[in-house]
């Protein structure tokens, strides 16, 4: 008799995937230059909590996952995002990186928190955008572009009780996404809109002028209407500070460097005073997300930004050794280096169970208070290499 899958989730999460004996895996090569302040390996901090892990409710006219002004319905939308490797010209230079060019998004301007987690062993990865805020608004009008799903990103969807846009995903033994979104009741809910399916059909279309498979767009508002009105998604409210409290005795952070095993998905975060808020670059070129899949102009384009930059460590094991097949092993409790206004936190993270959600605290064990606006987290590898500088 089958186990069912969330038994086998709970014991991979809590006890690591066995996996049979083989050939031994070269390490990933890490091409970052070691300056500045280096975080890899770190040991773990064990920070213990003032508070316990719980979901925060909504507070009237506040957002939940930006701290913005708002008075929304909260139904959050999930959306797996291709960041392939693309091309640029950048101050005359070609520049080579994920989701550059003709790789990059689109839609993604609206996305409250960006998720980034291990796609192949390698080092490539793949991003979830998360929406809540502008949904009500009918905005954003097209997102992509949308490719398949992953057990972290099954994961994803408990933590935020969302909906969720994919691709498809694997369909192998103990890696089967369908056979986990049943076997933890999500197929019941209304909530799952895969894009393979031909009911979603209308919702999803392919866009002329892009290279498949990284050209396929999606109505995300169109699939939340038709979540049944019945659903009622956890809240899932981090909290929010109107003066980040993290400035005096942390250490600033204007440059921030991630290296995830391949030079092609190397990530940087350069910190604008003024704006008080992070830039994503990919490699050497800004990491733009084109305005809907009927613009996809640079002069239209959004540079992708963040008032907080989280680097969750979390572990990964690969189902029968497959390079293709991570598991995110995101529920328990591990390091998180934490960047908030131009400082470095040397936090903690904590998630009890498949239901909770994820919480985040400081160096001292209090929870942390986050700057109103958008938030990137990074599912980063332990041995996965990353490195900070103050002001030049």
């Amino acid at each position: 008799m089958r186990k069912t899958i969330s038994v086998l989730l709970a014991a991979v999460l809590a006890l690591g995937l066995a996996v049979p004996a083989m050939a031994a895996v070269k390490p990933n090569k890490y091409s970052l230059p070691l300056e500045g302040t280096v975080l890899q390996n770190i040991a773990d901090r064990n920070i213990k909590p003032l508070t316990p892990p719980e979901r925060h409710p909504i507070i009237a006219g506040e957002s939940p996952t930006t701290g913005l002004s708002w008075a929304g319905v909260y139904l959050p939308m999930l959306v797996q995002i291709s960041v392939a490797e693309g091309s640029v010209k950048v101050n005359n230079k070609t520049v080579k990186a994920a989701g550059i060019g003709s790789r990059a998004p689109w839609g993604g301007a609206y996305a409250d928190v960006v998720y980034e987690g291990i796609l192949y062993r390698d080092g490539a990865t793949r991003m979830s955008f998360l929406f809540s805020d502008s949904l009500d608004e009918g905005l954003p009008l097209s997102v992509g572009p949308v490719r398949s799903a992953r057990i972290g990103h099954v994961l994803l969807r408990e933590e935020w009780q969302s909906g969720i846009v994919y691709h498809g995903g694997p369909r192998k033994e103990e890696n089967n996404i369908a056979a986990m979104f049943e076997d933890l009741g999500a197929s019941d809910l209304g909530v799952l809109f895969n894009t393979q399916v031909p009911s979603w059909a209308a919702f999803a279309q392919r866009v002329k002028g892009l290279k498949g498979p990284d050209n396929l767009s999606a109505d995300v508002v169109g699939l939340r209407n038709q979540i049944p009105t019945n659903y009622t998604a956890a809240p899932h409210a981090f909290l929010f500070a109107d003066a980040s409290p993290y400035t005096e005795g942390y250490d600033m952070a204007y440059n921030i460097n991630l290296d995830w095993g391949h030079v092609k998905w190397v990530s940087h975060f350069v910190y604008d005073e003024a704006e008080n808020l992070y830039f994503r670059y990919s490699g050497d070129a800004p990491f733009l997300s084109y305005a809907s899949a009927d613009d996809l102009t640079e002069e239209n384009a959004t540079w992708m930004s963040f008032a907080n930059v989280i680097i969750q460590r979390v572990t990964y094991e690969y189902t029968n050794n497959s390079k293709i097949m991570p598991v995110m092993q995101s529920v328990g409790k591990g390091n998180a280096d934490i960047f908030i206004g131009g400082r470095y936190i040397a936090g903690y993270w904590i998630r009890e169970s498949i239901e909770s959600p994820t919480v985040f605290y400081d160096n001292l064990g209090n929870e942390l208070q986050f700057t109103r606006g958008k938030t990137y987290i990074a599912h980063l590898p332990p041995e996965s290499l990353c490195t900070f500088t103050g002001m030049e």
